[in-house]
């Protein structure tokens, strides 16, 4: 087993990431690929957290696969991102590792400072499939084309329930095509299995702490700490 202390820092920071997904409904792979860039490869991490997707986005549906809405992920959703996902993974098998943490270093400093720029109560009226087609090239560069979907399905209006339960469907297909896409190249292999396993063992802690504060926290006030650190995080995966 794996007693590197970055190893052991990117299990801190995995159960930190995915508590604010299960706290706030949003950001758990932004977080943990953005701050574990600074310590390991980001194809790396990749494949050591994409499985972690699959099992979070398992949990969610299984509970609440009854909110999903099928006609805007088969229509709206899926072909865009679908096309958008297959560009994505071309870039990311063609790109060198430390250009790929610059992109990344690129993306998520844009995305969490025009979030922080935001007024809470901005109006949206945002056409949906630019924001699907550029969430699906993020996806298969990074794995963390959510900011670019959560933005476009924002304008949309859609319930609580069905936004939360559709998303979790959109991320589970998409980490399949990712894990099965790494596992094709040679990318992901039986020796990230122990790796996997032990961040896999965070989630059920993450879960529950994050149902636990879900309602006693301020989430707007939360979220804007949280793009805070990513500016930080970002500008630091530009410059190192």
């Amino acid at each position: 087993m794996p007693l590197d202390p970055n190893f052991i820092a990117v299990v801190a920071i995995v159960f930190f990431a995915f508590f604010t997904q299960a706290a706030t409904g949003f950001g758990g792979m932004v977080i943990a690929l953005t701050i574990s860039a600074l310590l390991f490869p980001v194809p790396l991490l990749l494949g050591w957290f994409v499985p972690l997707v699959i099992l979070i986005s398992s949990y969610l549906l299984i509970r609440h696969h009854a909110h999903i809405n099928w006609s805007l992920f088969f229509k709206k959703i899926l072909p865009a991102m679908g096309v958008g996902l297959l560009i994505g993974q071309l870039l990311f098998y063609n790109l060198q590792g430390d250009l790929l943490k610059k992109a990344l270093g690129v993306l998520i400093v844009a995305l969490a400072a025009r979030e922080l720029l935001r007024k809470a109560d901005a109006p949206r009226n945002i056409p949906l499939l630019p924001w699907t087609f550029a969430a699906g090239i993020a996806h298969g560069v990074f794995a963390t084309g959510g900011p670019l979907l959560v933005y476009g399905l924002n304008g949309q209006r859609l319930p609580k329930s069905e936004f939360r339960s559709t998303l979790a469907l959109v991320w589970l297909v998409m980490a399949v095509v990712l894990l099965s896409s790494y596992i094709g190249s040679g990318q992901l292999t039986t020796a990230s299995l122990p790796q996997i396993g032990i961040l896999a063992a965070t989630l059920p802690f993450s879960i529950a702490l994050g149902e636990w504060v879900h309602s006693r926290i301020n989430a707007q006030l939360f979220q804007r700490l949280i793009n805070a650190l990513l500016v930080f995080c970002g500008i630091v995966l530009l410059v190192k």
